[in-house]
């Protein structure tokens, strides 16, 4: 169960092959999507709806800064420098939109006491936290990364993929410009972190969400891997992972399958302990019969691709006994995958198929070419449905050009 000494080095040496560059490439079509709707401030033209004639007037900034990190994903698997300064101003722009965050003592002690985690009350206990100033301070070495500058919009999920976007880029390319950011990243989430538990929403509330946490472990857990000798996260990781495990082991969430199937297995890469090897199991189990997957069939599942597909390359490297779990998971991966791969917009294209008969025609078709469409029927590209699809092939192709050495190697080429 323990893996070969040389993991890291056989990421990078995954790395250092030759680019994925060809035209014809799914996954580097749909990161040149990305990169050409990319804006001067680092951020991404959030989508546009083909039966509208116009662009989506919604935004999020959680999603814009996880397309940093789908990027950064992509460069450290593919090597491919064309998507290096994309990268690079996306994490320059979340720099910018960073505010500092702290907490004092007095905050500290009281979250140590558990009273942030009173079922009774909560709304009540809120306010007067916040009208006592021990929600968090504007001020120390930690930052958190905003829409708008102001701490109302200092969401964890944004800050931990920003930190995870700086990872994957430093792991790729070595270039330590950003080491600062990253530093006052990981403390801004430490501050959101709640003693026992996971983290808080944002600075003035007390409530966690399923999507933060997961992506607040795996930020951590990989800031680990690359740093084990660093304290900061190692000193919290421990009752966090026991936290998380036990809060999600026998529950189904869309929202916190994928992005904790990574964490716990970025965990199991790192320490090789048992029990996230088992809880990676069951999320899998648990995963493959969640009533989501009703409501999910006419819309895009790249973001549940990448939880099934780490889940097969940990279970099939790792546990002798998973044969018939990861069978099932092959069947949903490859029936789900082929949809979801007729979702991307093909070079040319000028109409999109609504029913059996039915074709919108649309001139903006051709600007998002390589990106992907939010279901079979549903005329409406986001930069989120394609930067997860665009996670998911790399994925899906990583773990293909291990698996011919999987008994020599181990998880060589993971995570």
């Amino acid at each position: 169960m323990r893996f070969a000494i040389g993991l890291v080095l056989g990421v990078l040496a995954v790395v250092a092959q030759t680019p994925v560059a060809a035209s014809d490439d799914p996954a580097r079509r749909a990161a040149d999507s990305l990169v050409r709707s990319q804006l001067p401030s680092g951020l991404f033209t959030y989508g546009f709806d083909f039966l509208a004639g116009a662009p989506l007037q919604e935004d999020n900034i959680v999603r814009q800064v996880g397309i940093v990190y789908f990027l950064a994903e992509f460069y450290l698997h593919s090597g491919d420098e064309s998507v290096r300064p994309a990268i690079q101003t996306g994490l320059s722009g979340a720099g910018t939109r960073s505010v500092p965050f702290g907490k004092g003592t007095l905050q500290s002690v009281i979250e140590h006491t558990g009273v942030l985690s009173l079922p009774a009350g909560r709304s009540k206990l809120r306010g007067a936290l916040d009208r006592l100033g021990l929600l968090g301070r504007s001020e120390g070495d930690g930052k958190v990364v905003t829409s708008d500058n102001t701490s109302a919009t200092a969401f964890a999920g944004t800050t931990a993929l920003a930190l995870l976007a700086e990872l994957q880029y430093y792991r790729a390319s070595r270039d330590d410009r950003f080491a600062q950011l990253r530093s006052a990243w990981l403390k801004g989430l430490l501050t959101l972190h709640v003693p026992r538990r996971g983290f808080r929403l944002a600075p003035r509330s007390i409530e966690e969400s399923d999507y933060f946490n997961g992506e607040g472990w795996l930020a951590l857990a990989y800031y680990q891997r690359l740093f084990p000798q660093d304290e900061a996260a190692k000193s919290i990781l421990s009752a966090l992972d026991a936290y998380l495990m036990a809060r999600h082991g026998e529950q189904e969430s869309e929202a916190f399958y994928h992005w904790g199937t990574m964490a716990a297995a970025t965990r199991f890469a790192t320490t090789s302990d048992a029990s996230f090897l088992k809880f990676i199991k069951r999320q899998a189990e648990l995963a493959l019969n969640a009533s989501w997957w009703k409501s999910a069939a006419p819309y895009n599942t790249c973001g549940a691709m990448e939880g099934l597909v780490t889940a097969v390359r940990v279970l099939e490297s790792a546990d002798a006994g998973s044969e018939t779990l990861t069978q099932r998971l092959r069947e949903r991966i490859r029936d789900e995958m082929k949809k979801n791969r007729r979702l991307q917009i093909p070079p040319g294209a000028e109409r999109l198929q609504l029913g059996r008969d039915t074709y919108l025609t649309s001139p903006h078709l051709k600007d998002y070419a390589g990106a992907f469409l939010e279901g079979p029927f549903l005329p409406s590209v986001r930069i989120d449905y394609t930067g997860h699809c665009l996670s998911a092939m790399v994925k899906l192709e990583r773990y293909r050009l291990s698996r011919s050495s999987r008994e020599r190697n181990g998880l060589q080429n993971f995570p």
